[in-house]
C-alpha cells in the first residue's frame, strides 16, 4: 500500500526544493492531490491551489490537472529557470474529515499563515488517525443495502438480510482489492456475488422457513447499489460544465468502465447459473416504492451511511442527510405534478445542490461530498438493474431486448439529469453564495457611513 512521505522527511533527506517558491509549489501540489483524490471537482481544486500560490506571492503560477496528475509551474523572471513540479494523484479511500481540516488550513494560509507553519500543519493533518474505527466505516458502507431496502419495504426480515449481505459484499470487495485487480474486474466480481445472493434466496424460498416469501430481486438490488459510481458521475458532469474536458472525459470513461463491470457481472452470472440449472427467480418488473415518508427516511439514511463510509464528521453527515431528504421531496413533488422521471430528478438534484452550496460557501465543509451524497438516493441503479434483466431474461421471463434498451435509455437520461441538476445548482450557488457573504459587510459599511453623516 502507498505510504505518504511527509515534507519533514523529505526535508531531512534533502529532497525538498531549496527555494521558497519551490516549497510553496510543493505544498500546493500536496494539498491539491488530497482534495482532488477525495472527489473535489477539477475547477474547485485548481481555484483552491491558485489561492494558496497567490497567498505566497506566486500569482503568475499556472496549475493544470489531467485526472492522473497535477502540474504546477511558476516562472520567477529575471532569466531564472521556471519551477515546475508534477504530482501523480493516488487512488486512496476518501477521508472527508481530513478534507475539512485541509479546508481550514487553506483559509489560514490565505490569511497569512507562514509557509513553514503550513508545511508542518499539512504533515500533521496527513498523520492524523481516522476519526473512527475502520469497522464503523465498513458497517456504514454495508448499511447502504439496508437503506435501499427501506425505500421499498420496512420488513425487519428483509432489512436483516440486507445487512448481512451488505457486510459480506463489503468484506469480499475489500479482500479482492488486496489482489490489485483493475476496477472493472472488482465490479464484475462484486456483481457475481450479488447474483449469488439472489440465487441463494431463490433456492432457500420454500426450503428454509426464514426465507419464505423473500424477494430475490430486492436482495440483489440492495447489493448492486453498493457498487454504483454515483459520486464519480456527478463530478464528471460538473467538470464538463466547468469546461475541464480532459478530466471530465476521463471520469466519464471511468464511470462507464465501473458500470460496465456491474453489467458484465450481472449478465454473465445469470447466464452461468441458468446453464447449471439453478433457478433464479428475479423479476423484470420494477418494484413499487413505499410511501413518501418511507422514501425520505431511506434517502436520508443512504446519504448518512455513505458519508460514514468515507469518514465524514458529524455536521457533514447531518447536512448531507438533510439535502438528500430535500432532493427526494423535490423529486416526488415534481413527479406528482405531472412531470416525467428525468425532469423530476433534475429538479430534486438542482434544489439540493443549490441549497447545499449556499450553506457551505466560504466554509471548510466539503460541499462536493454533501452534493454527491445527496444525489446518491436519486441515482437510477434500480433502472439499470431492470434494464439488464429485461435484455437477458430470467428463467420465468423471456428476454425483451427492445424493452431493456428503452429502460436503459431512461436510466441514462435520469443519470445525466441528476448530474446536470447537481452541477447547475453548484454553478449558480457559487456566485449567489459569494454575494450573500458580502451583504453583511455591505450593510455594516453603510451603517457606519450613515452614522458619520
Amino acid at each position: 500500500m502507498f505510504r505518504h512521505v511527509s515534507m519533514s522527511e523529505l526535508g531531512l533527506t534533502g529532497q525538498l526544493p531549496s527555494t521558497t517558491e519551490g516549497l510553496a509549489v510543493e505544498l500546493t501540489l500536496r494539498i491539491g492531490d488530497l482534495l482532488f483524490g477525495s472527489g473535489m471537482s477539477t475547477q474547485d481544486t485548481i481555484l483552491t491551489m491558485r489561492r494558496i500560490l497567490t497567498a505566497y506571492g506566486l500569482a503568475r503560477a499556472q496549475v493544470d490537472i489531467t485526472h492522473t496528475s497535477i502540474i504546477a509551474s511558476y516562472y520567477p523572471g529575471g532569466g531564472l529557470p521556471p519551477i515546475t513540479s508534477v504530482r501523480i494523484v493516488k487512488t486512496v479511500v476518501a477521508n472527508l474529515s481530513k478534507v475539512e481540516t485541509v479546508g481550514r488550513l487553506v483559509e489560514e494560509i490565505v490569511r497569512g499563515k507562514p509557509l513553514g507553519d503550513a508545511m508542518r500543519a499539512l504533515d500533521a493533518i496527513r498523520a492524523t488517525p481516522l476519526p473512527y474505527p475502520v469497522w464503523v466505516a465498513i458497517l456504514g458502507e454495508s448499511l447502504i443495502s439496508v437503506s435501499i431496502q427501506l425505500m421499498y419495504t420496512t420488513s425487519p426480515r428483509m432489512l436483516l438480510i440486507a445487512l448481512v449481505t451488505g457486510v459480506l459484499l463489503n468484506l469480499f470487495m475489500r479482500a479482492m482489492m488486496r489482489f490489485a485487480l483493475p476496477p472493472f474486474f472488482l465490479q464484475l466480481s462484486g456483481a457475481w456475488l450479488a447474483v449469488g445472493f439472489a440465487a441463494f434466496a431463490s433456492w432457500a424460498n420454500g426450503r428454509i422457513e426464514f426465507f419464505d416469501g423473500v424477494d430475490p430481486t430486492l436482495v440483489a438490488l440492495g447489493c448492486l447499489w453498493q457498487l454504483v459510481a454515483g459520486m464519480k458521475f456527478v463530478a464528471a458532469v460538473q467538470d464538463a460544465i466547468d469546461t475541464n474536458y480532459v478530466t471530465a472525459t476521463a471520469r466519464l470513461l471511468q464511470v462507464v468502465m465501473l458500470t460496465g463491470g456491474i453489467v458484465a457481472g450481472l449478465v454473465s452470472g445469470l447466464i452461468v447459473l441458468n446453464r447449471f440449472g439453478l433457478e433464479v427467480y428475479i423479476s423484470a418488473t420494477p418494484l413499487t416504492q413505499g410511501a413518501l415518508p418511507v422514501q425520505v427516511i431511506g434517502a436520508t439514511a443512504l446519504a448518512a451511511v455513505y458519508l460514514v463510509g468515507n469518514y465524514a464528521n458529524g455536521r457533514t453527515i447531518v447536512l448531507a442527510s438533510a439535502m438528500a431528504a430535500l432532493a427526494r421531496v423535490g423529486y416526488a413533488m415534481t413527479l406528482t405534478s405531472g412531470f416525467g422521471p428525468i425532469a423530476s430528478n433534475f429538479v430534486g438534484a438542482f434544489a439540493a445542490a443549490l441549497l447545499a452550496t449556499l450553506l457551505v460557501r466560504k466554509t471548510a465543509i466539503p460541499g462536493f461530498a454533501i452534493v454527491a451524497a445527496a444525489m446518491i438516493p436519486l441515482v437510477p441503479g434500480s433502472r439499470l438493474y431492470y434494464a439488464m434483466i429485461q435484455m437477458v431474461g430470467t428463467v420465468n421471463i423471456a428476454a425483451d431486448m427492445s424493452l431493456g434498451i428503452n429502460t436503459l435509455g431512461v436510466a441514462l437520461g435520469i443519470g445525466l439529469a441528476i448530474a446536470a441538476g447537481a452541477s447547475v445548482g453548484v454553478f449558480f450557488g457559487r456566485p449567489i453564495g459569494d454575494r450573500l457573504m458580502t451583504l453583511p459587510r455591505t450593510w455594516y459599511d453603510r451603517m457606519r457611513t450613515y452614522h458619520k453623516e
